[in-house]
């Protein structure tokens, strides 16, 4: 089964910065001809020849297996749960294995923005695969990205450019989470924020965080800083400034209550913490 959208682009979509040219799903079973059906000239490609588009795609599988090769990319295999981008202008080919034929879904765009995506989001021509694991909330963007493409409302090409943000930054997540998703030490570290959110008007040591959640001193820091990108300790601060931001936005309170409702020593510690922070001082950051 194929549900494919080649969509015709006015003059006027360009100056949105991405225009989406095709948006597509399609089952192929095992042992079929690959490509399957019928497609415009410039989408035309044979496995074994490649080809060359003016735009990029997102390509997903989501069953099945087969191969992926490109300019920069030497022959790979491709499983379920990846997700593999074609960037414009770059040779590449693939297919399914003929014993397990695949399921697919592909969204192909083009712009100045659409280039500026690729370049910040997947930099690297040399790794285009990204294991992502099936997931369905990255399958339900496809498919309402079809939905769209196949009914044609005004302004649809202007609400597809959400989805290829969607899609793009899905893959680029799931790409860096799939990793944390079934280790238990990701576990604890949300037990620990978690756990710091509690306490946040508390003078917590990391040292109790750490044995609240099972884990010597050193392995936490080290695992919480690979999780997040923060020290422990920074991290709690930090979650304090956000409070204070909203006490000082939300509240007629005092820069000595808000400072004594997050656990800090004085008004005057709070205040030195909150501008080194945030590079302004608490009344400075309310009269803004």
């Amino acid at each position: 089964m194929a549900t494919i959208k080649y969509l015709l682009t006015h003059e006027s979509d360009s100056r949105w910065g991405i225009t989406v040219n095709t948006v597509g799903m399609q089952d192929v079973a095992a042992g079929s001809t690959y490509p399957v059906g019928d497609h415009p000239e410039d989408y035309l490609f044979s496995p074994k020849k490649g080809r060359v588009l003016r735009e990029a795609q997102i390509v997903y599988i989501t069953k099945g297996s087969g191969w992926f090769e490109s300019a920069h990319q030497p022959r790979t295999k491709l499983q379920a749960g990846d997700a593999v981008v074609l960037y414009p202008y770059e040779w590449h080919s693939y297919a399914p294995n003929p014993e397990t034929g695949w399921s697919e879904a592909w969204i192909g765009f083009a712009g100045e923005e659409a280039n500026a995506l690729l370049r910040k989001f997947f930099p690297h021509k040399s790794h285009p695969i990204f294991q992502v694991g099936v997931f369905d909330a990255l399958c339900a963007a496809y498919e309402q990205a079809y939905a769209v493409a196949e009914n044609l409302l005004p302004a649809y090409q202007q609400q597809l450019i959400g989805y290829v943000w969607l899609i793009i930054t899905t893959v680029y997540a799931r790409s860096q989470q799939l990793p944390y998703l079934d280790n238990p030490d990701m576990t604890g570290i949300s037990h620990a924020i978690r756990y710091m959110r509690q306490h946040i008007s508390s003078n917590i040591r990391m040292e109790e965080v750490a044995a609240e959640v099972g884990m010597g001193y050193s392995k936490f820091r080290k695992v919480f800083k690979n999780c997040t990108g923060f020290a422990p300790a920074q991290y709690f601060l930090r979650l304090k400034m956000e409070r204070a931001k909203d006490y000082l936005q939300g509240t007629d309170f005092s820069c000595k209550e808000i400072a004594y409702r997050l656990g800090f020593d004085s008004a005057s510690h709070f205040n030195k913490m909150f501008r080194l922070s945030q590079g302004v001082t608490p009344m400075e950051f309310r009269n803004s």
